[in-house]
């Protein structure tokens, strides 16, 4: 099965991707993943996309392909692939289609994952994953039972550099401009199921065995040199496959209405914790993040302090041990200086009883 996940960033496509591997059998290829490995090791290619990737901006063409091109014709992939985040663009959809055609597997199904923008900034400003397990979690919706510990391993717990409002902002700007277009183009090859991404794992995970449900693998003839292109055109127009599972929701007071990445206006109220509002608005999640982010200036600022005094405590402990020993060497020379005038008392008044003594002797005589 060789599938596409598109959707903006947060949308979920990770999460159900995980799901899709399981199902399926077939490696999850997801370029963030592939470069965050590349920034890891610190390979030139690495260091190029950390500057790319940290400012919000979309890795370029040629150095995204290459890395799927790649990542595709590897063994594991041989009875298939989702792709998640990539293509992000129509230049990287149709190299794909290229680079498929010549091996003969074509996409069999590209999901769409809609959610709106509220959703989707808080989803990635809460956002944490374990550096040792790749579990997920979220301080709004799925806090993990000890801050900064994963629930399943135990690891520690990382808040990517680039989930900051700012950068997400901008991140879901470039979605709007460049990659929304991409569900024109698979509308048109007939392959396009469009989710809505709201609502908790199981619900969204429903939608999607629902999109694939009765789906076949496609296989074409290997093409040894390049893919020839198509101009017939005398088919019917298809149409856009729209997956929606009904499922009992809780009865939600409405908010106010805003833009989504989707074009629909309805926002549903989330179910958080009792803990936490019963709606968390941009703002509070800007506050809550901004507080998460003094609190961790704070404790390395604290943590530099500590460092510091006790740099200082070594450096009077070392001064307080000198002290001691030009101490102790004072008094051992007081100590001989009195010893050597004790001694030189002695000898003075042993020489006068001496010549006392002398003196009386001659008067007796």
């Amino acid at each position: 099965m060789k599938l596409i996940l598109i959707g903006a960033p947060g949308s979920g496509k990770g999460t159900q991707a995980k799901y899709l591997t399981e199902k399926y059998h077939i490696p999850q290829i997801a370029t963030g993943d592939l470069l965050r490995a590349a920034v890891a090791a610190q390979t030139p290619l690495g260091r190029q996309a950390k500057a790319i990737m940290d400012a919000g901006q979309l890795v370029p063409n040629d150095i995204v392909i290459g890395m799927i091109r790649e990542r595709i014709a590897r063994p594991d992939a041989d009875q298939g692939f989702i792709l998640d985040g990539f293509p992000r663009n129509i230049a990287q959809a149709e190299a794909l289609d290229d680079i498929l055609d010549k091996l003969g597997k074509p996409i069999d199904a590209v999901l769409q994952f809609d959610v709106d923008a509220e959703m989707l900034i808080q989803r990635m400003i809460g956002r944490l994953t374990c550096l040792s397990c790749g579990a997920l979690f979220n301080l709004f919706t799925q806090p993990p039972a000890i801050d900064d510990k994963c629930d399943e391993c135990g690891g520690t717990l990382h808040h990517r550099t680039d989930d900051s409002e700012d950068i997400i902002e901008r991140r879901l700007q470039i979605f709007e401009t460049l990659t929304q277009p991409l569900s024109d183009y698979y509308k048109h090859k007939g392959v396009l199921h469009i989710l809505e991404a709201h609502g908790d794992v199981s619900e969204v995970t429903k939608r999607v065995k629902s999109a694939l449900r009765g789906l076949r693998p496609k296989r074409t003839p290997v093409k040894p040199m390049l893919a020839a292109t198509s101009t017939s055109g005398g088919s019917a127009k298809p149409a856009v496959t729209h997956t929606r599972i009904e499922t009992p929701q809780p009865k939600l007071r409405p908010r106010k209405k805003i833009k989504t990445l989707s074009g629909n206006t309805t926002v549903k109220k989330l179910e958080i914790k009792k803990e936490l509002p019963e709606v968390i608005s941009k703002k509070s999640i800007k506050a809550a993040a901004k507080k998460k982010t003094a609190a961790a200036k704070a404790a390395a600022q604290e943590a530099a302090l500590e460092a510091k005094l006790d740099k200082k405590l070594k450096a009077l402990e070392k001064e307080l041990q000198q002290t001691k020993a030009q101490l102790k060497e004072a008094s051992d020379a007081e100590k001989a200086l009195l010893k050597a005038e004790k001694d030189k008392d002695a000898a003075l008044k042993k020489a006068l009883h001496d010549e006392t003594t002398k003196l009386k002797k001659g008067k007796k005589k």
